[in-house]
């Protein structure tokens, strides 16, 4: 099967995601479209993985789709992202698409009520189209449900893959977080925590971005690593004692899993996809946050308790579940396009 991959964001979540989506199938041919994000790179794709790289605006990338579409003739076709979503109805009509939103847009809470009803209504009417969801977390896959009830939803999780990285826990209580600087994140809320709770606990802040949102995390004193590759960022979450999750809208985040899988303990700020994909979560305020991560490092009890529900939700993240899962939602997307009754001709698979 060749599955072609699409995303006008490769960087970050989104790029991690797609690699591990070529490593649990690499039996599949993999082609991954993008448009890259420098100095964001994430993850590694499998070692037979065919990566074409596009520069240019969206108009230009959404052109490119179509384009590729015809020259890879692939099997199915999974647009990653909101943006790469635009790209369904330029999609020929007999190829399936399966679609990965990685955090539908309008759950942006940086923009006007009007601006999220816009993205909303966009959404629902390109999810009349013959598709499949594949979502990576139950919250985004209730979303999807919503917007069409007809419409296949699998729920396929992001992937945790073993990897040992040597690291030493620092002498002081360490809290991290990893991210682009910028509105999702809250880096705000990062740094606001970490004024109240004062010098007795370091805070380090994992990656870059905003100048201005930058300066607020080391006006409170949070150590800004910049960009760092992959292995040095596990590296630097691996150190930590407590991963602080403050994303303010979210699909999967894989660095808050990842954070998991290593060992570190995970609080994360309580938004809907952090509760359904099963973390500890305290609520959005400075204070609940502050006291939660304060109370970690002094009362063995919660500590346990915030420790065991991290574990629990690491075991449920394995790859053979995501494979299967992957495996089922790219077949089922073949076969609801077949029963549609357009691929009567190898010909006009590729006809719109």
């Amino acid at each position: 099967m060749k599955i072609m991959h699409v995303t006008e964001a490769m960087g970050g979540g989104v790029q991690n995601a797609i690699s591990k989506y070529t490593q649990i199938l690499p039996h599949a041919n993999h082609v991954v479209v993008g448009r890259p994000r420098h100095g964001e790179e994430s993850g590694e794709f499998s070692d037979d993985t065919q990566v074409i790289e596009f520069r240019g605006n969206l108009v230009q990338f959404l052109v490119k789709i179509r384009r590729t579409i015809l020259t890879e003739r692939p099997d199915v076709v999974h647009l990653h992202s909101s943006l790469a979503g635009l790209a369904r109805p330029l999609v020929p009509r007999a190829v399936p698409i399966a679609y990965s939103p990685h955090c539908y847009a309008f759950e942006r809470r940086d923009r006007s009520v009007l601006w999220r009803t816009t993205l909303r209504a966009a959404e629902w009417t390109l999810a009349l189209r013959q598709q499949t969801l594949i979502a990576v977390s139950p919250h985004e896959a209730d979303l999807g449900r919503a917007l069409n009830p007809k419409m296949a939803v699998h729920y396929v999780p992001n992937v945790l893959t073993a990897e040992g990285i040597p690291s030493s826990k620092p002498l002081r209580p360490t809290v991290s977080m990893v991210g682009r600087i910028g509105a999702q994140k809250d880096p705000g809320l990062f740094a606001a925590v970490a004024r109240t709770c004062g010098r007795d606990i370091d805070f380090t802040w994992i990656g870059d971005g905003d100048p201005h949102l930058k300066q607020q995390l080391l006006d409170a004193g949070v150590t800004v690593s910049g960009w760092v590759d992959p292995r040095e960022a596990r590296r630097l979450v691996a150190s930590s004692d407590l991963y602080l999750h403050t994303g303010s809208w979210e699909s999967a985040p894989i660095s808050a899993m990842e954070a998991a899988a290593a060992g570190v303990p995970v609080i994360a700020r309580r938004i809907p996809t952090m509760e359904s994909l099963g973390y500890f979560t305290a609520s959005e305020s400075v204070t609940d946050l502050a006291r939660a991560v304060q109370r970690f490092f002094t009362d063995d009890a919660f500590q346990r308790t915030v420790s065991l529900t991290t574990s629990n939700m690491v075991g449920l993240l394995t790859a053979d579940e995501a494979r299967r899962s992957l495996e089922t939602a790219y077949t089922d997307a073949c076969k609801g396009q077949q029963s549609l009754g357009t691929r009567s001709s190898e010909g006009a698979l590729y006809e719109n």
